[in-house]
């Protein structure tokens, strides 16, 4: 942050034509601004860069958006992606860490999508979105925070049968997206990583041997990619797993159908499955060795306000399970419910802030651990 202090040091030889709030900050020593900036809300960072060239530069540098972000890691939220019509509206609010009963949170609207902008959101990576729509051939990132978005570049495939992931590799602070295609069998065809650099270009690397389709939503956990796929030519489910810092393909056993849900599981892979009887039993696997395939279980009786017409989206880093409405017509009373598994108690959270979709009928995806990146892409 030298240039930045060099910076500041020259601006306050500026004469008195300086305006007054340039003037209040030459009074306020350079490491206590650089605090209070760091512990103003994401939304007002973009305004205050707007102040002076002297602030433009305190807020830009690599120093103070790093200490930003790891700042805005101890102190995660909800993000909300409201999917109305064929348009996308993404709120966030803090993420309770111990919800009090019939406590309520305020979600707050970021930056509107572009129109043209696809709706099918994948689970956010340390600040960015990644929205598809492969049917149009449209791919885009996407700051919610900053409003900045990539479009990348197309990848021409002949089959009809493709998907992309997104990914964050900790290791090396990548984005990185993962493109594959399949033929008709089940086979894979062509797989494609595209990293999110000053010049996205796709590279064709080694896709996975075994023939496989994917069956349910994916997931990222400290740089792997994990997401469900059948076997071709048989009743056979497992886990697909793919290393984003090496790059490399892999697989896990697990027992069970293809009706998984996965989630992050402090840090591990988690997996839960209703009973097939009932959605009041719930069944979560846990992996506590890759290599040797071992997973640990357990089940949970849920009382019916928390699973009726709510969804699982995820677990607290304390544990909790936390329940949201998908789809419907929200009413004035949207709540998410966080089920501790070892006491077996719920609490509910209501959240406001949608009331001007409560006439229309709404998906909801509502993702954990969202943490404001302020980076410009």
């Amino acid at each position: 942050m030298k240039n930045v202090e060099q910076h500041f040091s020259e601006d306050l030889l500026i004469t008195q034509s300086s305006n007054s709030v340039r003037n209040y900050s030459y009074l306020i020593p350079f490491e206590i601004l650089i605090d209070i900036f760091s512990r103003v809300p994401a939304r007002s960072i973009a305004r205050f860069r707007c102040v002076s060239k002297l602030w433009e530069s305190i807020l830009g540098s690599p120093d103070f958006t790093e200490l930003f972000l790891t700042k805005s890691v101890a102190r995660p939220r909800l993000l909300f992606a409201l999917e109305v019509g064929k348009e996308l509206f993404v709120f966030s609010s803090p993420q309770p860490q111990n919800p009090d009963e019939n406590s309520s949170l305020v979600a707050t609207p970021y930056k509107y999508f572009p129109k043209d902008f696809p709706i099918n959101i994948c689970p956010p990576l340390n600040g960015l979105v990644f929205l598809q729509d492969l049917k149009r051939k449209l791919q885009v990132v996407y700051n919610p925070v900053t409003g900045e978005s990539i479009t990348l570049p197309e990848v021409t495939a002949t089959t009809s049968f493709k998907r992309s992931y997104f990914g964050f590799d900790p290791i090396s602070k990548k984005w990185k997206v993962l493109y594959m295609t399949w033929s008709r069998d089940g086979t894979p065809k062509s797989t494609y990583v595209l990293t999110l650099t000053g010049k996205c270009l796709w590279r064709k690397i080694q896709g996975p041997v075994f023939p496989h389709t994917p069956t349910c939503d994916e997931i990222c956990i400290n740089g792997a990619l994990y997401y469900g796929a059948s076997v071709k030519g048989s009743y056979i489910y497992t886990i697909v797993c793919f290393d984003f810092r090496f790059e490399k393909f892999g697989r896990i056993k697990i027992n069970g159908d293809h009706k998984w849900t996965l989630f992050n599981c402090k840090g591990k892979l988690g997996a839960h499955q209703y009973n097939l009887w009932g959605y009041e039993k719930l069944t979560l696997w846990v992996l506590e060795d890759a290599g040797k395939h071992q997973w640990s279980k357990s089940i949970c009786i849920l009382p019916s306000i928390v699973y009726e017409k709510n969804m699982i989206v995820g677990m607290t880093s304390s544990g909790e399970i936390v329940f949201s409405p998908y789809a419907g017509y929200l009413s004035n009373s949207f709540y998410i419910f966080f089920y501790n598994v070892e006491r077996k108690t719920y609490t509910r959270v209501n959240i406001k802030g949608f009331e001007e979709f409560k006439h229309q009928f709404t998906l909801v995806h509502t993702f954990l651990d969202f943490v404001e990146n302020i980076k410009f892409i």
